[in-house]
């Protein structure tokens, strides 16, 4: 110890001196890793230009495309093309702006109860007018079945949506009642709809974000809400609010009732439609069912084989009698009972980019 008082600046500079030696030894380390890793990198980007440039076969016997100018030019022209057959797909699904079937904004409960309840008694009383018949055990509330039988019940949420589905709901009933043949009878079970109002959005942070699930006031399934089975909603592109009607009609009424729809203009497509025959008691219930003419007995019966194509009557034959007019039912009409999915279409709204503070992007 008396040594290194005695030289102390010597002994200082030699630590100094070896902490330094040290210290350099560690970056030259650093260094040299850090080079180590660049040189893989580079040798790695080297290679993924090499790919490039020599090109990708997108399958066996293809020749391969490199990224060159020209390819880069017709790769841009091929997203400005895609671009443009997206918004047309998107102007193909969302139909006639001036047709969409939009609910009303400014609906609260209140309002939008007393609505439910007057566009009921209109449908009833449209049917009545027209002779078309309802469900007897319980007449149908087209859909609303939880507010119309539940009093002092009104949706809770989304009203503009369930306006929406109110709306639409009375174009189907429209267009099912003008689809009637004249003297055809009719009968209307139900007008069933998806119960959007009844699901709530899981906020965000929660497992299934971004999805709808029941809540307690959906706990209980009404006779006229239904879950539908196929569906053309697909998440972030398309919307749709389906519906199904469910009536027991002759053929000709549901044909008409589907190219209306079809024909309508309006944004909506038919995704399922479902055949039975009617049970007894809907016959009995409608009527007896209407012989269906397939022809006339006017055309004479064939008489025999002849090589030629005209016959020269026979001098002084008699002329053969003329046959009676008579209607012969060939193929009794039945009633059929038909369940028609309706899918209403629209367009999802783009969200903007969310950043890193929660804001939306402007």
């Amino acid at each position: 110890m008396q040594n290194f008082k005695k030289n102390l600046g010597f002994n200082l500079a030699l630590i100094v001196l070896v902490a330094v030696f040290l210290g350099g030894c560690v970056m030259a380390y650093l260094a040299y890793a850090g080079a180590a890793a660049s040189t893989l990198a580079l040798e790695g980007s080297v290679r993924s230009e090499s790919l490039l440039l020599r090109g990708h076969a997108f399958g066996p016997g293809e020749e391969p495309v490199a990224l060159t100018d020209e390819n880069v030019k017709k790769a841009e022209a091929d997203v400005v093309e895609l671009a443009a057959h997206r918004e047309l797909l998107r102007a193909a699904i969302a139909g006639n702006p001036e047709l969409a079937i939009k609910g009303k904004a400014s609906a609260n409960s209140a309002e939008l109860s007393a609505l439910l309840r007057e566009s009921v008694d209109g449908w009833r009383k449209l049917a009545a007018d027209q002779g078309i018949k309802l469900s007897p055990n319980e007449p149908t509330s087209f859909g609303f079945h939880r507010y119309i039988h539940n009093q002092g019940t009104s949706p809770k949420r989304d009203f503009q949506k369930v306006d929406q589905q109110r709306l639409i709901i009375d174009f189907l009933v429209r267009q099912l009642a003008e689809s009637r043949q004249p003297g055809s009878p009719l009968l209307v079970e139900s007008v069933d709809r998806e119960p959007v109002e009844t699901f709530v959005l899981i906020p965000e942070g929660k497992p299934g974000a971004g999805t709808y699930g029941p809540d307690s006031e959906a706990s209980r399934n009404e006779v006229d809400e239904f879950t539908p089975s196929r569906t053309l909603a697909r998440t972030g592109q398309v919307e749709t609010l389906s519906f199904r009607v469910r009536f027991v009609a002759h053929t000709p009424t549901m044909r008409t009732f589907v190219n209306k729809i079809r024909n309508s203009g309006r944004p909506l497509a038919i995704t399922a439609i479902d055949v039975a025959v009617a049970s007894k008691e809907t016959e009995k219930l409608l009527a007896s069912p209407v012989s269906f003419v397939a022809g006339s007995a006017t055309t004479p019966a064939p008489g025999p084989l002849s090589f030629f194509a005209e016959e020269t009557p026979v001098a002084g034959a008699a002329k053969p009698a003329a046959v009676e007019d008579k209607r012969v039912p060939v193929v009794m009409r039945k009633l059929s009972s038909f369940v028609v999915q309706v899918d209403y279409l629209s367009i999802a709204e783009e969200k903007p980019p969310v950043s890193a503070e929660g804001e939306p992007k402007k």
